[in-house]
């Protein structure tokens, strides 16, 4: 055996003795992931949806804890949070969320919404980024697994797009603004006249059959603040007719000396979103016939997280004449316990 021979025959034997059969990562449990923390990253395309998982069918998604992200884009300015973290309710065949929000015409709404709600799931402002910790029977994207987190759609807010993956949608139901609509009359002292208010109306509203649901509180005491609020109901007002009615009492004599103002109040006025939103006044003088006059609300002055009192002002001069001027809420005291803020 020549030198040659023996290093070769050495350098085999050193490389058996490193050689290591490789390891295979077997879990402790099988179908849980190795990395616990799954991002889910959210597109500003509103066509993306992001199928993350899958719950089979409606029983499922009701028992889980459906949970929503939202935030807000107006023009070309970098998107806002509008919440975070929020808890929907399944009830009665609809998912719903409190509080309802003042919402920005101008802006263009975005969502994702996952289950389950609890702090497993946190939410980047910065990045989009939908985070899911501790995530149980976690298995690879695939249209056939049954996985415990629901699909992810991030979709414009029209209503209806937040949608699981073959599961019931979850319509947010936010095209209104929430606002308190004073009639206020200014009668001429020299005619004596007697006004009578036989309804309000408003046009534009959202699709007919739709109805618009929001969270209100009734105060304790007789102040319009609203402090402290003493439980919360939900109110919805149903839209039937292309012009919906608000729900002034028909034919209700409006009261008070002729020389001076007087006013009546419509509360929980639904406002939806549009520029050329109009308010319908219908009335009648002394025994005379009805008449009905209509103004531009000026819905472009309203803003997102504020409240607004509008309000509506027609004489009797020799031509009917009427304005809508609106105003920011002012909390003030009130005699009766009839009037309060949202």
């Amino acid at each position: 055996m020549n030198k040659l021979h023996i290093i070769c025959i050495s350098l085999c034997l050193l490389l058996t003795a490193c050689y290591k059969d490789p390891e295979v990562w077997v879990p402790e449990r099988p179908g849980q992931p190795e990395v616990e923390e799954i991002p889910i990253s959210l597109s500003a395309s509103s066509s993306d949806m992001l199928s993350r998982a899958i719950i089979a069918d409606d029983a499922g998604l009701q028992a889980t804890n459906l949970g929503v992200f939202a935030y807000k884009k107006v023009a070309d300015n970098d998107p806002v949070l509008v919440f975070n973290n929020v808890k929907l309710e399944y009830t009665d065949g609809a998912w719903t969320y409190s509080p309802l929000k003042y919402w920005d015409r101008t802006a263009t709404y975005y969502f994702v919404s996952y289950s389950p709600r609890n702090k497993n799931v946190e939410y980047s402002e910065d990045s989009h980024q939908l985070t899911i910790k501790n995530i149980p029977n976690w298995q690879a994207i695939d249209s056939k697994a049954k996985d415990y987190v629901v699909a992810n759609d991030f979709g414009v807010a029209e209503g209806g797009y937040i949608t699981p993956n073959g599961a019931r949608p979850v319509n947010l139901g936010f095209k209104h603004i929430l606002c308190q609509l004073e009639v206020r009359v200014l009668k001429n002292p020299f005619l004596m006249n007697t006004y009578t208010l036989s309804g309000i109306s408003y046009k534009n509203v959202p699709t007919v059959g739709e109805s618009a649901t929001y969270l209100y509180s009734a105060p304790t005491r007789n102040n319009e603040a609203g402090a402290p609020m003493e439980g919360n109901e939900y109110m919805s007002v149903p839209i039937n007719t292309k012009d919906a009615q608000s729900m002034a009492t028909p034919n209700a004599e409006i009261p008070g000396d002729p020389a001076q103002a007087a006013a009546t109040t419509i509360k929980h006025l639904v406002a939806p979103f549009s520029a050329d939103f109009n308010i319908t006044l219908n009335y009648k003088i002394n025994d005379g016939d009805a008449t009905s006059v209509t103004v531009d609300a000026g819905l472009d002055q309203l803003e997102s997280n504020n409240r607004y009192v509008i309000t509506l002002t027609f004489n009797s001069g020799a031509d009917i004449e009427a304005e809508v001027e609106v105003m920011d809420w002012v909390n003030k005291e009130v005699e009766t316990d009839d009037k309060y803020n949202w």
